[in-house]
């Protein structure tokens, strides 16, 4: 069974640092939409985005940050749907 996804890979930045994230939806989105989500909705928050690189880099990589504390930047997204 083949299921059309987003894959969405990203470079966050945080306190000089640059972190390598692959992100995927689980359903095929326009560039546009993703780039709104990443930039201004859901995905552009520090909680999910800190979550992202504690699932890649561990526990321990980057603090618990609160809610639009905006300190880790989005440096660059590749959009790939499949």
């Amino acid at each position: 069974m083949y299921t059309e996804r987003t894959l969405i890979r990203c470079i966050f930045k945080y306190k000089g640092k640059k972190y390598n994230i692959e992100d995927i939806m689980p359903h095929c989105l326009e560039k546009e939409s993703v780039l709104f989500l990443y930039e201004y909705g859901n995905c552009s928050d520090d909680i999910y985005r800190a979550s992202l690189i504690r699932i890649r880099y561990g526990d321990d990589e980057i603090p618990k940050l609160p809610e639009g504390s905006n300190e880790i930047e989005l440096v660059d997204i590749d959009i790939n749907c499949n």
